[in-house]
């Protein structure tokens, strides 16, 4: 599915006049972040978040595009540019609080149809850092026809990220023997990618049978690594930042489906990549 760039919506659509570069760079209003990878991200007049930065990637852009055709809880995406190497994801503005509740959208963007391929939504390279190539290598970025590719690749990152240091890893080695052959039988699912409790904003509603104060989505945020992951993803790749401090990881289960298995070789790939 391919998605313009730059990207304006109608300015009729609009909340207000788009915040220009200047007034985003001296916003003092931040929103938390699990890590600086992504960009900076700032609140404007209440009607705007703005992500931007220089590793910054368009794929956010584009997964809001796609999720919104499919009335998914998500940001509206507002402007997306690039000004000389700096890009700019402009994106509605959703009051919330974040907390682990409410997971009913999952299973309706967890059942859209295969497109055939694992890759970003817009088919291009695999959205996530353990497939990143300095020369662009596709045995490396993808996309990928099959799930063996897509085990093959992360050996190959991790091969090519030690190979940078001149160092050899024989867990590089383990990964190449035994990553496809673990790694079968997952379909392209579409994957938010970064499915924790700081992501999923929820806001307070009053039922109207019940007179009862209850909680629904507002919206799920950070689609930057949203694409087409093999259906274990979601869950696998959360697996090695549990902390088991709370029921957590027994909630993840109820909305989930449990892969300990994936998760236990998700938890390998973690420490060699995360090193």
């Amino acid at each position: 599915m391919a998605f313009p760039f730059p990207y304006y919506r109608d300015a009729r659509q609009l909340p207000g006049p788009l915040p220009h570069p200047h007034e985003v760079e001296r916003a003092t209003r931040t929103l938390p972040k699990r890590s600086d990878y992504g960009g900076r991200l700032v609140v404007i007049r209440d009607k705007y978040v703005v992500k931007y930065g220089p590793l910054v990637t368009e794929n956010e852009g584009y997964a809001l595009l796609f999720v919104e055709q499919l009335n998914i809880a998500a940001p509206r995406l507002y402007a997306m540019y690039r000004d000389q190497d700096t890009l700019y994801i402009i994106m509605e503005y959703v009051p919330g609080v974040s907390l682990g509740t409410v997971w009913a959208l999952l299973t309706e963007m967890r059942a859209l149809p295969s497109p055939g391929f694992y890759g970003s939504v817009n088919r291009g390279p695999i959205p996530h850092r353990y497939f990143f190539s300095c020369e662009k290598d596709p045995t490396i970025t993808g996309s990928f026809q099959t799930e063996e590719e897509f085990g093959k690749a992360i050996a190959l990152r991790s091969k090519a990220m030690w190979s940078e240091s001149n160092s050899h890893s024989f867990l590089s080695d383990y990964l190449a023997r035994h990553l496809p052959l673990v790694l079968l039988n997952h379909p392209p699912t579409f994957t938010h990618g970064d499915l924790y409790r700081e992501n999923i904003l929820v806001k307070k509603i009053v039922n109207s049978a019940t007179n009862k104060e209850e909680y629904e989505v507002a919206a799920l945020v950070d689609w930057e690594t949203a694409g087409w992951y093999p259906s274990y993803w979601e869950y696998a790749h959360i697996f090695p930042l549990l902390q088991w401090i709370d029921d957590w990881p027994a909630y993840i289960e109820k909305i989930l489906d449990p892969l300990p298995l994936e998760g236990a070789m998700m938890r390998v790939v973690f420490s060699d990549l995360e090193f």
